[in-house]
């Protein structure tokens, strides 16, 4: 039951097409809700040039506060804000990008709190996280790029991935937006999973228009990459985590991600490791294609890219062809990426937002109603439903 102060606020929100951005929360404590409250203290014009000017990559100061279930968890930690995203930053609401000036410690799942964590990961140094929009599924269910990543997780996958959940977000005390927090990708995100130091982390990132060399060894970056070029089997192999690549692949193409391969994708390596594939942004997915075969989802002749590329040296062999394949197979025969454990997380992630989804509507009429939101969820229920028996038809 919200308090009376809450129930004034969504008065004042109902009665007006558009929301009353000045209204301020006396104390963000008393706010009733189930999801966790993020505050962020910062200079109002500075952050409102960086809302408005987000193709110069500015940089405002701030301090960082969260609740959970009304208790302050998180005081005033000092961070970096920035504009994150690519096409997803034309929306009115952003993804924001903090970092924290010092590794916060999350040995007590304070700012991140996964119900699952893969064995081979660790969470508990936390270098930067991402207040996501949802990318593209920001107009539709603010959701599906978390619940196909916990369906990867509760798979025990042996992925490299993003751990978030949904949150209220306030600036100044102002009703912001409900976005989704998570830790990064990037070699802040990759080094903390696995405890080292960023310094030991090299990083490229795909593009749909250029490989971008981001951290560490860019000469080794540069040799992997010619392998690629020149079909150099051999040298993959010793570069490559192949268990890793395989599951990678697998579950994109299973899910039919559009904005992939020739975007969204990056590989890294910790010290002299091999080269790892990383999962996230997953907001393509389940729109289009899924009546295609996984092979069709992975060439991609739309755009061309070095992962496709590296796909096909490979799968020249029998001996990898056969252990896609039987991976594959072994992952739909278990029903372990289903729709039957697909359904349970969209739920839980629906209920945890309902009670808040309509805030989020009135100020920013996206998605345009409570009706279209509960539809475009539909939809994605069904449209993984299809892809699950298109899949399972032409594999097994």
């Amino acid at each position: 039951m919200k308090n009376l102060l809450f129930f004034l606020m969504l008065t004042l929100i109902f009665s007006c097409t558009k929301f009353n951005e000045d209204f301020e929360l006396l104390d963000i404590s008393e706010v009733d809700t189930e999801l966790p409250v993020v505050n962020i203290e910062v200079d109002r014009d500075e952050f409102n040039k960086m809302n408005e000017a987000y193709e110069e990559e500015i940089e405002i100061e701030g301090r960082f506060n969260m609740f959970r279930n009304g208790v302050l968890v998180i005081e005033n930690e000092e961070v970096e804000l920035e504009v994150k995203g690519g096409f997803s930053t034309r929306f009115p609401l952003k993804t924001l990008g903090v970092k924290f000036e010092d590794k916060y410690d999350n040995s007590d799942r304070s700012l991140i709190n996964p119900s699952k964590i893969l064995p081979h990961h660790n969470i508990d140094k936390i270098k930067a996280i991402r207040l996501r929009n949802s990318g593209n599924d920001f107009v539709k269910t603010m959701m599906k790029d978390l619940s196909l990543t916990q369906l990867a997780i509760n798979a025990d996958l042996n992925l490299d991935l993003t751990y978030g959940e949904p949150v209220l977000v306030y600036i100044n005390n102002d009703f912001h937006g409900v976005l989704n927090l998570r830790t990064e990708a990037n070699s802040h995100g990759m080094a903390g999973l696995h405890g080292v130091k960023k310094s030991a982390v090299t990083l490229a990132k795909i593009t749909t228009h250029e490989l971008i060399k981001k951290d560490g060894d860019f000469d080794r970056i540069d040799a992997f990459v010619q392998a690629i070029e020149e079909g150099n089997l051999n040298y993959l192999k010793d570069e490559l985590d192949i268990e890793n690549f395989i599951d990678y692949m697998i579950y994109q193409s299973y899910i039919a991600n559009v904005d992939w391969p020739h975007n969204n994708a990056q590989f890294y390596a910790i010290d002299q490791g091999k080269f790892r594939f990383v999962l996230f942004d997953l907001d393509g997915a389940l729109r289009l294609r899924v009546n295609k075969e996984p092979l069709n989802i992975i060439e991609d002749k739309r755009f061309p890219n070095i992962l496709t590329d590296l796909f096909f040296i490979f799968y020249k062999e029998e001996s990898f062809q056969q252990a896609f394949w039987n991976r594959y197979r072994s992952l739909l025969n278990n029903g372990i990426i289903s729709y039957d454990n697909f359904k349970p997380i969209v739920d839980e992630n629906m209920n945890k937002i309902y009670s808040e989804i309509q805030i989020q509507i009135n100020k920013y009429q996206a998605p345009g109603t409570m009706i279209e939101w509960n539809i475009e969820i539909d939809k994605l229920l069904n449209l993984f439903q299809e892809r699950e028996q298109v899949v399972s038809d032409l594999v097994k």
